[in-house]
């Protein structure tokens, strides 16, 4: 089995911006691009190994349960810890669409919705307070604390200003070839520069993190947690203890070594 994480556009029309980012269960990544979603599932199906994790950056359960409203208790639940969402109301159906189709494969993929800024923030965190490395040691701790809440990363996205986001994106890049975060790049992973496109490097940069937490569940760590539920709405996350009782005041969380919904 391997693991590929999608970047994509939640609306099926908008051409290209689909990147994966495929990694193996020693962490080596590569990256390959998509132009429309018949090439996407196209390089899905040709990539994937039997049982494979494919992650999606894209609402997948719940939307439809909405009834007007725009946001699923799992992402009231991930805003509640700094980590805005956006109205899942707008992706519609595509996610399950996607979700179903892959699903159809007789090689079993598992398919999870993931949420890479969550991912980003946990991980810059951590770095920032030089417990990066804490995640390979195998014991579950708390290494978050009350400083996450007020805690914002390095925007590379929505920064409006070029040179800044440059640095930003920088930042990110050291951080996705931190020895500490595990990642292995055979093809150089692309380093941001003034002659970028910032875009798509941002979109890469996004499949990258959703493959480190494909990697850590796959790898069964207690760090990566589905949270959340398979009706209203889940998403595959990296979390500490601290934060898996937090979000666990208001939605369900699986971790692999509880073997059970909690």
């Amino acid at each position: 089995m391997n693991i590929i994480s999608v970047d994509l556009p939640w609306r099926e029309d908008k051409k290209g911006h689909r990147t994966l980012a495929i990694a193996d269960l020693d962490s080596n990544v590569k990256i390959t691009q998509a132009n429309d979603d018949n090439e996407l599932l196209e390089l899905l199906h040709k990539g994937a190994e039997p049982g494979s994790i494919i992650l999606l950056d894209i609402p997948i359960d719940g939307c439809d349960k909405l009834d007007g409203k725009h946001f699923r208790p799992i992402d009231k639940a991930i805003a509640s810890q700094t980590l805005p969402t956006l109205p899942a109301s707008r992706a519609g159906s595509r996610g399950k669409r996607l979700k179903a189709l892959l699903e159809r494969d007789k090689r079993e993929f598992k398919v999870y919705e993931i949420y890479p800024y969550a991912i980003y923030k946990f991980l810059a965190y951590l770095k920032e307070k030089g417990l990066l490395g804490c995640l390979n040691i195998g014991k579950f701790d708390t290494l978050l604390n009350e400083g996450f809440l007020t805690y914002w990363p390095p925007r590379y996205k929505r920064e409006k200003n070029r040179q800044k986001r440059l640095e930003n994106m920088e930042y990110l890049y050291w951080l996705l070839t931190d020895t500490d975060t595990g990642l292995n790049f055979p093809k150089s992973l692309h380093y941001p520069n003034a002659s970028s496109n910032l875009a798509q490097l941002g979109d890469e940069y996004d499949a990258c993190l959703g493959a480190i937490v494909g990697i850590y569940f796959a790898n069964n760590s207690s760090y990566a947690c589905i949270v959340g539920d398979s009706k209203s709405g889940n998403i595959l996350i990296l979390a500490d203890r601290w934060l898996v009782e937090r979000l666990r005041s208001r939605v369900p969380v699986y971790q692999l070594s509880e073997k059970k919904y909690t």
